[in-house]
C-alpha cells in the first residue's frame, strides 16, 4: 500500500506500507525526483549485472529525506512553510516516509529504531534548517 500527501496539487511525501509487495523492481519516486526511492524483490538465484554508476555534476536544490522505520510506531506531522498542519501519518515497523517538499516533525509512540537517509554533505543544523513555531 502507497500513500501519497499531496498539498496544492504537489506530492509533499509518499509513505509506503510495510505491507505493500513488489515484484521485481519497482521506484517510489519518479525519474525526476533528486531523490531516486525504489525497492527491489529478487529471487535467491537472482543475478543483478555488475555496473558502475556514471559520476555527473549535480545541483542539489532541494534536501529530501526516506525515513525506514526498523521497529517501533512514530507519528509524522506534515506542515506548510508557515507551521499550519497538512497531515498526520502513524508509521509502524516496515513502513517508509520518503519526505520530499515543506516542513514534518515526529512524535515517537513507542521505543523505535529508525533510518535516515538524505542527501550530503551536511552543512551543519544552523545552515541546513528552519525550526517552524508550534
Amino acid at each position: 500500500m502507497i500513500e501519497h500527501i499531496i498539498f496544492l496539487e504537489e506530492k509533499i511525501a509518499t509513505i509506503v506500507r510495510g505491507t505493500h509487495t513488489v515484484e521485481n523492481l519497482e521506484f517510489f519516486t519518479d525519474d525526476t525526483n533528486p531523490l531516486q526511492v525504489g525497492m527491489h524483490s529478487k529471487k535467491a538465484g537472482t543475478n543483478l549485472t555488475p555496473h558502475i554508476h556514471l559520476s555527473k555534476t549535480k545541483v542539489i536544490t532541494e534536501i529530501q529525506e526516506v525515513l525506514y522505520l526498523i521497529k517501533g510506531k512514530v507519528k509524522v506531522t506534515f506542515y506548510t512553510i508557515e507551521g499550519d498542519i497538512i497531515d498526520e501519518k502513524t508509521l509502524n515497523t516496515g513502513d517508509i516516509a520518503i519526505l520530499m517538499k515543506l516542513g514534518h516533525g515526529f512524535e515517537v509512540i513507542e521505543d523505535s529504531l529508525i533510518l535516515e537517509v538524505k542527501q550530503g554533505p551536511y552543512p551543519g543544523t544552523q545552515h541546513a534548517k528552519i525550526y517552524l513555531k508550534k
